[in-house]
C-alpha cells in the first residue's frame, strides 16, 4: 500500500494541476478522483487516531506535530479541509460546509463556527430563501466573533489550515448572498492571524508540508515557505473582506480592505501586473493616487509585453490582455475626471435657502489620497497631471476636461463600435458628459453652443449605427440626451438674441427653429420607444424606470413648441396648440396617477398654470389677428 505521503501527493496533483485540463464533458473528473483518494486517507488516519493513546490537550500541535497524535490530527483536519473545498468547487455546498466545519472542530476552533442559517439544519432551499429575503436568521446565538482562540488553532502546524477553513467558509456564505455570516468567518480568520503573530515565534507550516518528509519539506507543488503561505492567506482574507463590505453597503471599509490587499501584494512582489492595475484603477474613484499607481505598475509591465516576439496563442493572449487593461485604466482615469467635473458643477450651484451647504457633503479627496497610499511607488509625476479636487471656474476645470477627454479617447480606440459596441457607447456617452460639464463653466454663449455641438456629433453617430432592436435601452438613453442637448443649444441661441434686445433675424429664427425641432424629434423618438407594441399607444402606466423621464419629455415638448419662432399667425396658433396638448398630457397623467404628483411637483405646477394661461393667450392672439 502506498504511504500516506504518496497518496496525499497524488491527490494534491489531481486536485491542483490535472483538474485544470479536464474535458468540458467531465469538468470534475480529476477532482472526483482526488476526492476518492482523500476519502481513503481519511479512513487510514481515522484508524491511526483510534489506535493512538496519547494525551491530546491544547499542546498537541505546539511542536509541529512531532508528538505523533498531533501530526495525525493535523493531517486529518487537512484531508477533511480538502474534501470540503472539493465539495464546494463541485457545487455540493452543504457537504462542503459540513467538512469545513468538521476540520475546524478537529483543529480545536469550534468556537469560530458561525451559527447562521445552516444548510446542515434547514437545507439549501431555506438558505436560498433567507438570502432572497436578506435575512440571516440565527438558529443559535452566534459567538464566533467573541469566542476565545485556542492554542491548537494558532499552532504553527495548523494556523494556516484554520485560516484557510474560515476563508473558504467566507466564500461559501458570500456565494449564498448571506454576507453577515461570511464576514464573521473572515473576521475570525483575521483574528487567528493576529493572535498567531502575537503569541508564536515558530514559523508556520504549509498544509502540504504536513504530508512531506523533512527532506521534502521545501520541495513540492507548494514551493512557498510557511511564512509566505500564511501571508498569502491573510491577503486573501483582506480581499474577501473587501468584497463582503461592498455587499454590506460599507464602501469606506471595502475601499480600505481593497487597498490593504493591493498594498500587501505590492510589498510581497507577488502579483499579476495586469490584475493589480485593474483592481487599483477600479478602486480609484475614491483616490487619485490609486489611478497613478495603476498606471505606474502597468507602464512597468509594458516593457515585458513589448519584448514578446513569438507568434503564439499565449503571447497573443498576453498582448491582448495588456491592451485591454491599458484601455480599462484609461476609462477609470476618464471617469475620475468626469466625477471631478460633475462635483465642480454641483459646488457651483447656489444652495437653496435652508439647505445645508454642499461643501459639507463632499468627500475629502486629498485626505483619501493620503489614507490610501502605496509607499513603494513614486507617482507624484502622474498625480500632478490631474487635480485632486473639483475646480471653481473655467480655467480650473478645463485641464481636468482635457485630461479626461484624452484618456477616454485612448480607451475608445480599443473599445471600437464594431467589436465592443456596449463599451464604445458607454465611453462616448462619458465623453459627451465631459463636454456638458465644461459647457457649464463656459462664459461665452457661442462657445458653449459649439461644445454642445460636439456632443451632438458624438451621439448622432452612435444612434445611426446601433440597431434599436438589439440596443433599445441604449438608444433610448442617446435619444433622450440628444433631445436635451439640442434644447440646451436652442436656449443658448435664444439668450444671444435676447441679449441684443431685438427680434431674431430670419437666419437666427431659422437656427432656433432647427434646434427646437431637432429636440422635439428626439424626445418623440424616446417616447415612441415606450409605446405598447400591440396597440402602438403610449402605456397607460409608465414603468418605474421610465416614469420621470417620460413625463419630463412631455414637459419639454410643451415648452419647445412654445419657443418656435412662427412665420405666420396661423403657424403661431398651431404651435401654441401643440404646446397646450403636451402640457395637458402631463397634467392628465398625474391626475390619474396621484403618486406621480410628488415626483413631478415643480413641472406639474408649471403645466397646470400653462393649461390655464395658454387658451386665454390663444384667444387674445386670435382677436388681435382676426383668425
Amino acid at each position: 500500500m502506498a504511504s500516506l505521503e504518496d497518496q496525499y501527493q497524488k491527490a494534491w496533483q489531481l486536485f491542483q494541476e490535472e483538474s485544470h485540463h479536464d474535458p468540458d464533458s467531465e469538468p470534475y473528473k480529476s477532482k472526483y478522483a482526488a476526492r476518492e483518494i482523500f476519502e481513503e486517507l481519511k479512513s487510514r488516519l481515522s484508524k491511526q487516531l483510534d489506535e493512538d493513546d496519547v494525551d491530546d490537550g491544547e499542546g498537541a500541535f505546539s511542536e509541529e506535530g512531532v508528538d505523533g497524535v498531533g501530526l495525525t490530527r493535523a493531517r486529518m483536519a487537512a484531508v477533511v479541509y480538502h474534501l470540503g473545498v472539493i465539495a464546494v468547487e463541485t457545487e455540493e455546498f452543504s457537504t462542503g460546509e459540513e467538512h469545513l466545519n468538521k476540520a475546524l472542530i478537529i483543529i480545536g476552533d469550534e468556537g469560530g463556527i458561525s451559527s447562521g442559517v445552516s444548510s446542515l439544519t434547514v437545507g439549501e432551499a431555506e438558505v436560498a430563501a433567507a438570502a432572497l429575503r436578506g435575512v440571516e436568521e440565527n438558529l443559535l446565538p452566534d459567538t464566533s466573533e467573541t469566542a476565545p482562540i485556542s492554542l491548537t488553532a494558532i499552532a504553527p502546524a495548523t494556523v494556516g489550515l484554520a485560516i484557510s477553513c474560515h476563508n473558504q467558509l467566507g466564500i461559501l456564505w458570500s456565494n449564498r448572498a448571506l454576507y453577515t455570516t461570511a464576514k464573521r468567518h473572515l473576521d475570525r480568520a483575521n483574528m487567528l492571524y493576529e493572535e498567531y503573530q502575537k503569541q508564536s515565534t515558530t514559523p508556520p507550516r504549509t498544509i502540504y508540508s504536513l504530508f512531506s518528509t523533512n527532506s521534502e519539506k521545501d520541495s513540492s507543488c507548494d514551493d512557498t515557505s510557511g511564512i509566505d503561505a500564511l501571508e498569502k492567506l491573510h491577503t486573501l482574507t483582506f480581499y474577501y473582506l473587501a468584497q463582503v463590505y461592498g455587499h454590506l453597503g460599507a464602501p469606506d471599509k471595502s475601499a480600505w480592505y481593497c487597498h490593504s490587499t493591493l498594498q500587501r501584494q505590492l510589498a510581497s512582489k507577488d502579483y499579476d501586473p495586469i490584475d493589480w492595475s485593474i483592481n487599483a484603477a477600479t478602486l480609484s474613484q475614491v483616490a487619485r493616487h490609486l489611478l497613478a499607481s495603476a498606471s505606474k505598475v502597468l507602464s512597468g509591465h509594458e516593457a515585458e509585453v513589448d519584448t514578446l516576439q513569438e507568434e503564439t496563442h499565449e503571447v497573443a493572449h498576453k498582448q491582448e490582455k495588456y491592451r485591454q487593461c491599458k484601455a480599462d485604466v484609461g476609462r477609470c482615469w476618464g471617469r475620475y475626471c468626469l466625477v471631478l467635473l460633475q462635483a465642480s458643477c454641483d459646488r457651483a450651484i447656489p444652495d437653496e435657502p435652508g439647505q445645508e451647504s454642499q461643501e459639507e457633503h463632499q468627500p475629502e479627496e486629498e485626505v483619501l489620497d493620503k489614507q490610501l497610499q502605496f509607499v513603494q511607488l513614486e507617482v507624484s509625476d502622474l498625480e500632478s497631471e490631474v487635480a485632486a479636487s473639483p475646480g471653481e471656474n473655467f480655467d480650473e476645470v478645463r485641464p481636468i476636461f482635457l485630461a479626461g477627454l484624452r484618456w477616454l479617447t485612448t480607451a475608445r480606440q480599443y473599445y471600437t463600435l464594431e467589436d465592443h459596441a456596449s463599451d464604445h457607447v458607454s465611453i462616448s456617452q462619458e465623453m459627451s458628459h465631459l463636454y456638458k460639464a465644461l459647457a457649464f463653466f463656459e462664459p461665452s454663449e457661442e462657445r458653449r453652443c459649439k461644445m454642445h455641438k460636439r456632443r451632438v456629433d458624438l451621439l448622432t453617430t452612435l444612434v445611426e449605427e446601433l440597431n434599436p432592436q438589439y440596443y433599445i435601452h441604449v438608444c433610448r438613453q442617446i435619444n433622450y440626451e440628444l433631445a436635451e442637448t439640442y434644447s440646451a443649444m436652442m436656449d443658448n441661441k435664444l439668450a444671444l438674441v435676447e441679449s441684443g434686445g431685438s427680434e431674431p433675424t430670419p437666419p437666427q429664427a431659422k437656427k432656433i427653429n432647427v434646434l427646437a425641432t431637432s429636440s422635439i424629434q428626439y424626445f418623440l423618438h424616446y417616447l415612441d420607444s415606450l409605446k405598447d407594441r400591440a396597440t402602438g399607444e403610449q402605456p397607460t402606466v409608465y414603468p418605474e424606470d421610465a416614469l420621470r423621464p417620460a413625463l419630463v419629455a412631455w414637459f419639454h415638448l410643451g415648452r419647445l413648441w412654445s419657443k418656435l419662432v412662427a412665420t405666420s399667425p396661423q403657424t403661431k396658433l398651431q404651435n401654441l396648440s401643440q404646446s397646450l396638448q403636451n402640457y395637458k398630457r402631463l397634467v392628465e397623467y398625474c391626475d390619474k396617477n396621484p403618486h406621480c404628483q410628488s415626483i413631478m411637483a415643480q413641472e406639474l405646477a408649471v403645466c397646470r398654470e400653462m393649461v390655464q394661461l395658454l387658451p386665454l393667450k390663444m384667444e387674445q392672439f386670435r382677436a388681435l389677428t382676426r383668425l
